[in-house]
Parts: C-alpha cells; sequence; structure tokens
C-alpha cells in the first residue's frame, strides 16, 4: 500500500541590489522528514525593510551608526514565526498559522515605535494540499496553474478584497493547491512591478530552473536589480504507507539550517521540500476569511480570582463574623500574592519581551553557529554572530544574562577570527601629516560608498564604477571620470589603493584592478558593510580591513588575502574614522571624539 502527497520542490531567489529598496531577506523552512512535525508542512516568509530617513526621529538620522540594524527586523520576525509554528505539533496547520501571527504582532507593535521603520512581510504556509497566506504591507503571490495566472491576494474572481491593517497581520486567505501547480512569491519592488507581465508569462512557460535564470538574466541588463521570491512547485510523490518496525529515525532532521537569508552572496540556492497530503479529491476552492484572535485564559488570572469565589461560597452560607473575617482577611492576602505573581510573570515590558525573544535567537545562533564551523561554512558564522551583536544591542538593556550571551558569542567569533588582544594608545591630537589627507577626504565623502588617495590621484568607488580625479590638490573641484573598465562585485563596500585597486564587498570577496581592468578575485570570508574602512599602502605586504560595528582589525596577506590575525581594539566606543598611519600603526577616532594609535608590530617585534 502506498500514500500520495504533494511535495512541493522550493526555490529561493535572492539577489541583491538596489538599496533604495531596502532590505530584502528570504525564509523557507520544513520538518517533512519529522513525523511530529510532518502534518504542519512547510513554512515560507519573505520580508522587506527600509529605513526612511527623512522620517527619522533624531536619534535614528542616516549618518548615526547606532541606529537600528534594520537586516535584523525580518530575521527576528521568521525566527520567532518558525518557533511558534512548529511548537505545538497537535494543532492544526490553519491554528499553527492562526497562533504564529497572534505571536508576531505583539513583537512588531515595538516596531512601529519608530516612524521611519517600513516594514514589509508575507508569510505563508503549505501543508500537503492546503495553503494558508497573509502579509504585512507589500506582498505578491502568484499562481500558476494549466493556461491561467491568478494573483492570489488580488484576484477579485477567487478572492473578497478587504483592507489590511498596517499595524499587524490581521487577513488570512487560504486556499487549495494540486499537482503541477506553480507558486511565484516575492516583494514587488518597483523591477519586478515593472516585468509582471512577462514574469506570469515564463511562470507558465518555463520550468524551475529556466525560471530561475530567466530572473538571473535580468541582472545582465540592470546591475542594480534586487529579488526576494520563492518559486514553489507542487509534485506528485509516493511512499510505502506501512513503516518498517525498528525503523531508523533519519539522523540529519532538518534544523535551523533551512533558512537561508544570505543576499550578500547574490545568487539562488535550490531546496527540495516535502509536504504530506491524502491526494486531492476537491476542485480547487479559495477562500478569503476574516482573521480574528481569539482571548485564552490566563492561568495567573484565575489564580487571582479562586480565593474571591471560594470566599463568596463560604461568605453566603451559615457562617459567624469571626469566620467571617478570617476568611476576608485570607482572601485578601491570596489576591495581594496573586498580583504580585501577575505583576512578575505576566507584565512584561515591551524591552524586556524584545531582548528575551533576541537572547533566545541568539542561542540558537551560538548552536547553529558550532555546526557551520563544523562545515567550514566561516563567512556564514561570522554572519550569524554579527546578526546577533546587534541584536543585542540595539535593544539597549545590560544585565548579567545579556553580558554572559555577549561573551559566548564573542569567544566564538575570536577562534575563527584569530583573534588577539590590543592596547590603543591615547593621543592627544591627530598626527599632522594626516590631517591634510582627511580634509580631502571629508571634502570628497559623499560622492560615493568609499573613497582613497594614491600620489595625488583621488578613487571613489560608487555602487557600480570606480571614478578618478586626478591631480587632487590643483583639481579639487575638478568632476570624476570614469576608471572603471570591468564589472565590480556585488554588494561593494570598501576601497583601497597601493597602485592596484582594492575593491572589498559585503559577502568577503576581494576584486584587484590594475589599470581599470580586474586582474583577480580572492575570497576573504570575512564580512563587512558600507562605512567600515579598507587600508593599505605601497610598501605594505597586507590589508587591513577595519569593521567598525565589531571594533576588530582584521589583517590580511595582500597576496593570497588569507587573514592572518585579527586585532581586537576593545573600545566601549564605536569607531568613527580609521586611517593607516605610516607603514606601522593605524590611528582610529571613536564617537566620543578621542584619538587612538593602534601598532600593527606583532608583539615579538
Amino acid at each position: 500500500m502506498q500514500k500520495i502527497y504533494l511535495k512541493p520542490a522550493v526555490n529561493e531567489i535572492a539577489i541583491e541590489g538596489d538599496s533604495k529598496e531596502g532590505h530584502t531577506d528570504v525564509f523557507s523552512y520544513d520538518y517533512h522528514e519529522d513525523d511530529n512535525k510532518r502534518k504542519l508542512g512547510g513554512l515560507y516568509i519573505i520580508g522587506n525593510v527600509k529605513q526612511d530617513h527623512a522620517a527619522a526621529e533624531p536619534e535614528f538620522t542616516a549618518e548615526d551608526k547606532n541606529a537600528p540594524d534594520i537586516a535584523y527586523v525580518a530575521n527576528l520576525v521568521a525566527s520567532l514565526a518558525k518557533r511558534e509554528y512548529y511548537s505545538i505539533t497537535e494543532r492544526s496547520p490553519r491554528d499553527a498559522f492562526s497562533a504564529t501571527l497572534k505571536k508576531i504582532n505583539d513583537v512588531i507593535e515595538e516596531f512601529f515605535k519608530n516612524k521611519s521603520l517600513k516594514v514589509n512581510i508575507g508569510i505563508f504556509a503549505i501543508a500537503g494540499e492546503d495553503i494558508i497566506i497573509s502579509k504585512l504591507g507589500k506582498f505578491k503571490i502568484i499562481l500558476g496553474r494549466d493556461s491561467r495566472t491568478v494573483d492570489i491576494l488580488n484576484n477579485i474572481d477567487l478572492f473578497n478584497k478587504e483592507r489590511i491593517e498596517e499595524k499587524e497581520f490581521s487577513n488570512i486567505v487560504s486556499g487549495k493547491v494540486k499537482t503541477g501547480d506553480k507558486l511565484f512569491a516575492f516583494y514587488p519592488n518597483r523591477m519586478l512591478i515593472a516585468r509582471e507581465k512577462t514574469i506570469k508569462a515564463e511562470l507558465l512557460r518555463a520550468d524551475a530552473e529556466q525560471f530561475k535564470e530567466k530572473i538571473k538574466s535580468i541582472r545582465e541588463t540592470r546591475p542594480d536589480f534586487d529579488c526576494g521570491a520563492l518559486y514553489l512547485s507542487m509534485e506528485e510523490h509516493r511512499e510505502s504507507a506501512v513503516k518498517k518496525i525498528g525503523a531508523a529515525v533519519p539522523k540529519n532532521t532538518p534544523t535551523d539550517e533551512n533558512i537561508s537569508v544570505n543576499l550578500a552572496k547574490a545568487n539562488i540556492k535550490e531546496l527540495d521540500k516535502p509536504a504530506p497530503l491524502e491526494p486531492a479529491l476537491e476542485a480547487p476552492k479559495i477562500r478569503s476569511s476574516e482573521f480574528s484572535l481569539a482571548r485564552k485564559s490566563n492561568p495567573l488570572l484565575s489564580l487571582i480570582t479562586a480565593p474571591a469565589k471560594i470566599a463568596r461560597t463560604l461568605y453566603r452560607n451559615n457562617v459567624n463574623l469571626k469566620s467571617k473575617f478570617i476568611i476576608l482577611s485570607l482572601v485578601a492576602g491570596a489576591m495581594v500574592i496573586g498580583i504580585v505573581l501577575v505583576k512578575i510573570f505576566v507584565v512584561i515590558d515591551p524591552e524586556q519581551r524584545q531582548l528575551n525573544i533576541v537572547i533566545n535567537q541568539s542561542r540558537d545562533n551560538l548552536k547553529l553557529a558550532q555546526t557551520r564551523i563544523a562545515q567550514n561554512d566561516l563567512i556564514g558564522t561570522r554572519q550569524l554572530l554579527a546578526e546577533s551583536l546587534s541584536g543585542i544591542y540595539s535593544v539597549g538593556i545590560t544585565n548579567d544574562k545579556v553580558q554572559k550571551t555577549i561573551d559566548e558569542l564573542y569567544k566564538v567569533l575570536d577562534d575563527i577570527d584569530k583573534a588577539v588582544d590590543i592596547s590603543p594608545t591615547l593621543l592627544k591630537l591627530m598626527p599632522e601629516e594626516l590631517n591634510q589627507r582627511i580634509a580631502v577626504l571629508n571634502t570628497h565623502k559623499d560622492q560615493g560608498i568609499a573613497i582613497d588617495i594614491y600620489k595625488n590621484n583621488l578613487y571613489i568607488l560608487t555602487n557600480d564604477n570606480i571614478l578618478k580625479i586626478s591631480d587632487i590638490d590643483n583639481n579639487s573641484q575638478a568632476k570624476p571620470s570614469v576608471w572603471l573598465k570591468s564589472g565590480l562585485p556585488p554588494q561593494p563596500t570598501m576601497l583601497t589603493v597601493d597602485g592596484n585597486v582594492f575593491v572589498m564587498n559585503g559577502s568577503g570577496t576581494i576584486s584587484v584592478y590594475y589599470k581599470g581592468a580586474k586582474t583577480s578575485e580572492d575570497n576573504t570570508f570575512l564580512i563587512s558593510k558600507t562605512g567600515d574602512t579598507l587600508l593599505t599602502s605601497e610598501n605594505s605586504d597586507k590589508l587591513y580591513m577595519v569593521n567598525k560595528t565589531l571594533a576588530r582589525i582584521y589583517e590580511l596577506d595582500k597576496k593570497s588575502k588569507s587573514l592572518i590575525r585579527t586585532l581586537k581594539i576593545g573600545s566601549s566606543e564605536p569607531i568613527g574614522n580609521a586611517y593607516l598611519y605610516g607603514d606601522g600603526s593605524i590611528i582610529i577616532t571613536t564617537k566620543d571624539g578621542r584619538i587612538w594609535e593602534i601598532s600593527l608590530q606583532p608583539p615579538n617585534k
């Protein structure tokens, strides 16, 4: 006897492009090999978060490096959704999905206190033939079936179009999928919307590989193309309905490693994740229903009211005055204790609730980091640890539990970074020979992502090019000319010049250019973001990558690009700027206005 079920083949399409679109993440979770969780199927999230600096509060301006890491918002929501959805395996997929939305709603209320933060999240589950969808802000999911496409959330023939509250998930759309269906779920940025007609045609015509290549090909004509999407094709599978006695439980049960969030890699990853289903007997039927969250009974509230109920029962019976007084005293004491318990266990301020979520996520990331280290996935490990530290710091609460988690995160990071402690020297003034260089850099700092000076020539890194101003001392007002002849790596963040031009991107790739043409490319497996600094000099055989968020200087061999060691600055203040001083030291400034010198000589010299 065989069991027939639907199995969605899942392809994550994650391409980093125009930063003006904000930060987009794609998440997919599935536990089809876990018998207990299998009936819940797969959970999928696409999140886009954008910081509108024009509407930001004064403390969150574009120039403020202490502004919240917007990339963490979608990660936090996805982690919370996964944990809640699969937490109680006895629930139906619909009940699990509703409970998940309620849990998310409790958290995202805090995000909307920052009026400049724009959050768009689409979340859906596929369990067998059932699909359940909800969204916050902008999200689209297109169904390709036979010879037609259906915009699931906006088609008036199959759905009742209802207004969705902007501050919470308030609607659920549910329906049926069947063998042969194709689904394309995505954040509808301007480039995808402009190509939606073509995308729908390709969804019907092409198979999975052809469809992915079609999406990727857009990048060839539009280097700033950005895409965060999921492509799913529903396939029928068969398996024995009778399991062998003593059959081994699969060892590699999917865990957090089902998450694929690295947009910086700008590639497409494919997962093949089935979800169980009995054969579909009904004709396709899709309906939209209002999402309501029922109020659950509170056990602590029952604890408070129970003594009062008992007191009323005894008080109404024939009990003498003395006994009534004793009863009332006991009830009053019990109610006071109950109120204290409620205050301790129920009334948790929003910041503390958010911190608890962040700490739990960080603990999960620590476990996942060990797995990735064993797989030699160093950049994935660094990303996990950096996200966790950024999330903790963004809450701004410090206690013993927080410090213990931070210490554990840094210990793992220290091990893979070959980190050594250093003691910077406090300077009274910036060295005079750096002042002129700094003045030129400050004059042109708004012209690109990063800038550097080499032999009186200024090099400017932009999103898609390298520009040059020759003889900068005499032509400081000159218009930059295009210097680059070949393409940049995706998501460039830094550059430095020593005759060659070195460009590093967010996922650790260093490309080397000479006379405008690329000569080599290597991966350092380090992470960086715009605002970090890459340093070198003509006489140095090293590259120095200054990660301002982690307060670390990564020393790399200039030829091999391999990591030699990591200098832990240990400053409690964020790093402002960093400059190479001669060949033997780096000068950094901190946000408190102080100037520090860091020796680059090994301790034994």
